[in-house]
């Protein structure tokens, strides 16, 4: 996967930081759905410099999961991020809080994306006072996910692929796990993945710029986090995601948490 991701690491030092994938088009969650008030209790915007980048979960009272290449460079800058939480207008509503400490995986690799994660901390239950807001399901270690499993991804990425316009409010779309060695195959050109990743399509529909570091889940379990693709909602690509269930990430987030 070297060389993938010069493209990713140039518009994400360019842009804002919520850059998805490789070559990523501008786009949203692409033919999603509006979700409403209420839905998605654990969805986060991770804003810098008061400016949504990227998406966040909500794992416990102080503390928040997200990619690691949306906070790169910015480990002793916590002060420049904040989480806006319970409310799904990106801009509007719930309440913002900052954040204290920020620690990525320590085996987190820019180069090919391997372990793409990163633990936001906030003040100690700074989470509990927020209406509209629960945690989300951690997968165990070595929790399997069938492939062709509907997966429900949601963000407030860019509106359109031609202009780079966030959206307004959160919206979400329903996705597939793919094949571990299909995705293999099918991304082999571009660095293919790692047992830390895992992939998911749907036709016409996928996530995008914008939505990096947010959640997939599966039946309220939070089974990944959106990292990079190749284009958005692209036939012949499918997404890749950071596998939380993978034993060295999970025992990661045991460790920092006690989750």
């Amino acid at each position: 996967m070297k060389n993938l991701h010069e493209a990713i690491l140039l518009l994400l030092y360019c842009w804002t930081g919520g850059v998805r994938g490789v070559n990523s088009r501008p786009g949203r969650i692409v033919n999603g759905h509006e979700a409403h008030e209420g839905e998605f209790p654990y969805q986060i915007s991770l804003r810098r410099q008061m400016i949504h980048i990227c998406g966040a979960s909500v794992l416990e009272d102080s503390w928040a999961l997200t990619a690691a290449h949306c906070v790169e460079g910015y480990e002793e800058e916590p002060k420049l991020f904040t989480l806006r939480l319970g409310s799904i207008q990106r801009s509007s509503g719930g309440s913002i809080l900052e954040v204290r400490n920020i620690y990525r995986h320590p085996m987190y690799d820019p180069e090919d994306m391997n372990f793409d994660l990163a633990l936001l901390r906030t003040a100690a239950n700074a989470v509990r006072s927020v209406p509209n807001v629960s945690p989300i399901r951690l997968p165990e270690a070595s929790e399997l996910v069938p492939e062709n499993t509907e997966a429900i991804v949601s963000g407030w990425g860019h509106m359109s692929t031609d202009e780079q316009i966030l959206s307004p409010v959160l919206k979400y779309t329903t996705v597939m796990t793919v094949n571990q060695e299909k995705c293999q195959a099918d991304l082999s050109e571009h660095g293919g993945i790692t047992d830390a990743m895992f992939c998911a399509a749907a036709r016409n529909t996928d996530a995008c710029q914008g939505d990096s570091g947010g959640p997939i889940s599966v039946n309220e379990t939070l089974i990944g986090i959106v990292s990079w693709g190749v284009g958005c909602a692209d036939p012949y690509y499918p997404g890749v995601y950071t596998r939380l269930s993978y034993p060295p990430i999970r025992r990661w987030i045991r460790l920092m948490t006690k989750l």
